[in-house]
């Protein structure tokens, strides 16, 4: 298939953008919602929505790109980063016009100012032979695909002892789970997000968007889905799921340690596989993991084997970074320099 021309919009029509990501089989990653939510992060990120039309004039794919810029120049022009969430979605799932797609992206990127894009296959099922051609590195990474076609009796079967058992013990102790796309829900989120990572020594800010802004964007427009886990009426886990097309996308989580002893998160999982499934949903995708396909039990992180003792079918889908402007990668190690020396706030 020849590629004709692509088209670059920093905003186009919700409705009209999603109609169009889901005829050529987009997922989350590729619909309106999420490139609200992305630019949304931080100040100085904005979206750009790529098309790619055949000869013919039909639009044949698309990517949402967002871009991120520093605040003072010269390194506001010259030191812009871009991620790609989800690799071109193309008609007919056609591999080779992903690769043209994205060699044709980057030169444009390169002309805004760009010197990294990172590459992101969230829910690309040619991941793995595309992303090679495109980036210059490539991490190992996994998604968990839980199939929500099968018979609720057949998705429990599939799950391991050790999850089932979990599921058990959070309903003996009284864990409810419900959905709540609340600003509320964002902000037990948030919450549970910071506890959970500070636990693991990471820092997090929880206010890197506006818990209105979320509802607003992704929640009231009913792409995501917002669980809350209670145990005798106090929250204890929260998660969020994106949801286009029917299918569905573990996005983010966080839990206090009261829930992680009560097994909040296995129930929260169960209680949205099951409403997922009746709103019409056909896959969850349980989100990613580093590294590769198989791994050594001792190398396997609990994050792993979390995800995997669900039962879902477990798919390569890696990630990759690439350097398109050395001049600019050099600019930007002045600007990490400076950054050090006189503090981010300027930058």
């Amino acid at each position: 298939m020849l590629l004709e021309k692509i088209e670059y919009h920093s905003s186009v029509d919700q409705a009209e953008w999603d109609r169009l990501a889901l005829s050529l089989g987009g997922s989350f990653f590729h619909c309106y919602a999420y490139a609200t939510l992305e630019t949304n992060r931080e100040r100085g990120t904005i979206p750009i929505f790529v098309k790619a039309f055949a000869p013919n004039g039909e639009c044949v794919g698309i990517a949402v790109c967002i871009v991120s810029s520093p605040r003072l120049w010269p390194f506001s022009r010259l030191c812009k980063t871009a991620v790609v969430g989800a690799l071109p979605a193309t008609k007919e799932g056609y591999s080779e016009l992903e690769p043209a797609m994205m060699h044709v992206l980057e030169k444009n990127l390169r002309a805004q100012g760009v010197f990294q894009l990172e590459i992101c296959s969230y829910e690309s099922p040619n991941s793995v032979k595309v992303l090679p051609t495109v980036s210059d590195t490539r991490t190992d990474r996994v998604e968990f695909y839980l199939d929500l076609s099968l018979p609720m009796d057949d998705i429990w079967k599939t799950f391991k002892s050790t999850r089932r058992n979990d599921i058990r013990k959070a309903e003996k102790l009284g864990v409810e789970s419900r959905c709540e796309n609340t600003v509320e829900g964002v902000h037990q989120l948030y919450g549970f997000q910071t506890e959970s990572l500070q636990r693991r020594g990471i820092q997090f800010d929880p206010l890197y968007v506006q818990a209105q802004r979320l509802q607003a964007s992704i929640l009231a427009t009913q792409r995501a889905r917002l669980f809350v886990s209670y145990r005798d009426g106090i929250a204890v886990n929260a998660g969020l799921f994106g949801l286009f097309g029917g299918r569905a996308y573990y996005l983010a989580s966080g839990s206090s340690r009261d829930g992680y002893k009560c097994c909040g998160p296995a129930h929260l999982v169960w209680a949205a596989i099951q409403t997922l499934k009746s709103e019409g949903a056909t896959t969850l995708n349980l989100g990613g993991v580093d590294g590769p396909i198989e791994q050594e039990p001792g190398k396997k992180s609990g994050l792993y084997n979390f995800k995997n003792d669900f039962g879902g079918k477990v798919i390569p889908q890696p990630k990759g970074l690439k350097t398109v402007s050395w001049c600019g990668a050099k600019l930007n190690s002045g600007l990490n320099l400076s950054r050090e020396i006189v503090g981010a706030r300027l930058f």
